[in-house]
């Protein structure tokens, strides 16, 4: 059995070895900037018993006692931190600065970094980045700040707010040709997030109506109804990063949390039928641990009509567990049309076949041809 299994791991990274031509820089970005964040009455963390008691705190429906933990203060911060980031544009040679380039800027969500665009499996089915280097987008995608290479902050830290102002000024930088491989400015941007990476894109466009060309949120809803960020919560049976896997992430405060095993990660982020259990195995491998901040303001995106004027899509699997409580159909429209009511176009796709982590299931490259046709059908 276990050659089996060894087999179809090392067959899953040689089908990776292939991809599409494409040269790619990597970057060490400082960003300054400043944030409204929360601070949240929460006692740091010593033991995954603390980290129980805190899931059945913040689960309670009575108020008194969720509301110890969910009724934080604001603080202004005024900060600078180091990022992580990759541009990669199609082909090898020597960039011709007058060819119009469409730059698509895309943030990972919880559980991942920021290889989740281009995992070392099978290109053809899972890269999102070859996909769109084939089509002739060029891809800007990073590590969140406390994630993967980003300068690492305590997990009682990171969060939406300070992510989506790290976000908005990257994308600034982005439009005005710097870590962009000697392009130039871009003819066109479009921010891509997926989950919690959504949810900092959405925020970005509506704080900033005329930064970008276009949006697109994958593994995302704004229907408040169907979100299911505590049962996310449950079913992940997150525990301490550092003390479950000490070799990899003692690095980390015990803010950063992490599913529990293999078998979590599928409950919250893949669909039966429609992923393969190697691929599966491979994600839980290269999970990446998240602030217990940013699961406490992830719903904290508004949901209200925006003035942004761009293209906009949102596209999730419709299995999506954390915000669809498991079916999208119908949820996604309502009420994403209303809140991108003023766009030049607005798509929402329900993806058979698909759970949360849409770029690990069998359905991935539909996923990838369906965003790629929207932004071309829209001039993008």
């Amino acid at each position: 059995m276990r050659s089996t299994v060894l087999l179809a791991a090392a067959s899953l990274l040689a089908a990776a070895n292939a991809g599409v031509p494409k040269t790619c820089n990597d970057y060490k970005i400082p960003i300054s900037f400043t944030s409204v964040n929360a601070v949240f009455g929460l006692d740091p963390f010593q033991t995954d018993f603390d980290v129980a008691n805190f899931v059945t705190t913040i689960a309670s429906r009575t108020p008194e006692i969720s509301g110890s933990v969910l009724s934080p203060f604001s603080l202004n911060v005024t900060e600078t931190h180091t990022i992580s980031a990759t541009f990669c544009r199609p082909g090898h040679g020597k960039p011709d600065p007058k060819v119009e380039n469409t730059v698509l800027i895309a943030t990972h969500g919880l559980n991942f970094d920021r290889a989740y665009w281009d995992p070392q499996l099978d290109k053809e089915t899972y890269s999102f980045l070859d996909w769109v280097l084939s089509q002739g987008y060029s891809v800007f995608y990073y590590d969140r700040l406390g994630v993967g290479e980003s300068e690492q902050v305590s997990g009682y830290v990171a969060q939406l707010s300070n992510q989506v102002a790290i976000l908005t000024e990257l994308t600034k930088l982005v439009k005005g040709g710097h870590y962009v491989g000697g392009t130039g400015q871009p003819s066109k941007t479009v921010l891509v997030g997926h989950g919690f990476g959504g949810a900092i894109s959405s925020e970005v466009v509506r704080k900033n109506k005329k930064l970008v060309d276009g949006v697109v949120l994958t593994g995302f809803s704004y229907n408040s109804t169907h979100l299911n960020g505590l049962e996310f919560l449950e079913a992940a049976g997150v525990r301490i990063a550092a003390q479950q896997q000490p070799g990899k992430w003692r690095q980390l405060d015990t803010g950063y949390l992490t599913t529990v095993d293999l078998f979590a990660s599928v409950t919250t982020f893949f669909h039966d039928s429609y992923y393969d259990t190697e691929v599966a195995r491979y994600a839980d491998d290269h999970k990446v641990p998240f602030a217990v901040t940013e699961l406490l303001t992830g719903h904290r995106f508004a949901i209200k009509p925006i003035e942004f004027k761009g293209v906009a899509m949102i596209l999730s699997g419709k299995y999506d567990f954390p915000f669809c409580m498991s079916d999208c159909d119908g949820v996604l429209e309502n009420p994403g049309a209303s809140i991108f009511s003023k766009t030049k176009a607005f798509k929402a796709i329900s993806l058979p076949g698909t759970g949360h982590g849409i770029n690990f299931h069998t359905t991935a490259a539909k996923s990838f041809e369906k965003i790629t046709s929207f932004l071309a059908e829209n001039g993008l």
